[in-house]
């Protein structure tokens, strides 16, 4: 009896060990280095819960807002130290439109130095259209795990559409920063 418990029980620390590997994505070593605070660089695309998760890492930049409903915008400049814009695109695969009214949040945690940075990712309209984003420092040099969440939109559906996205949906993405510049990204799981 108490060996069928171990093998049960080990039975399913193997599978949940397995699961776990089959969730993490798969690392892509790029060949020259990429420099995210010149361009945009591609970090992966994920499919989760019928929705494509595209996170970028590109140069940080301002920001223009309206404050206290005013028709005129602010500026909201970068901080210095705020050297990376990081951006999401969730995208509907049928159409390949992204998905507004969301609340798209991240946490990254930095392998080598266990620094962990979470927030909210600000909706916004750019160059790319519709994304989420925000300036970062990152948390400096080293392989990082990053988990991108993209709650439940709030906006109306079809009738036959009502049921998309009736949960949050999470992706995981892999990084690596030498020197301010990227040597590993997640391999793309989707072609667009």
């Amino acid at each position: 009896m108490k060996r069928a418990i171990l093998t049960l029980f080990f039975g399913f620390a193997l599978i949940s060990q397995v699961a776990a590997q089959d969730m993490a994505p798969k690392v892509k070593i790029l060949a020259m280095p990429e420099e995210p605070t010149r361009k945009t660089v591609l970090i992966g695309r994920a499919m989760t819960d019928d929705m494509i998760i595209m996170f970028e890492i590109e140069p940080a930049k301002s920001m223009w807002v309206p404050l206290d409903k005013s028709p005129d915008w602010t500026e909201h400049a970068p901080d210095p130290a705020e050297k990376f814009h990081i951006e999401v695109k969730p995208i509907d695969p049928r159409s390949k439109t992204r998905i507004p009214y969301a609340e798209v949040g991240f946490k990254a945690v930095n392998k080598d130095n266990s620094k962990t940075m979470e927030g909210l990712l600000h909706p916004m309209w750019g160059d790319s259209g519709l994304h989420y984003a925000m300036n970062s420092a990152l948390a400096g040099d080293g392989p990082y795990e990053m988990h991108i969440t993209v709650g439940v939109p709030i906006f109306a559906r079809a009738s036959k559409d009502k049921d998309i996205w009736r949960k949050p949906a999470t992706a995981s993405f892999h990084f690596k920063l030498s020197n301010d510049k990227l040597v590993e990204v997640s391999e793309p799981e989707v072609d667009l």
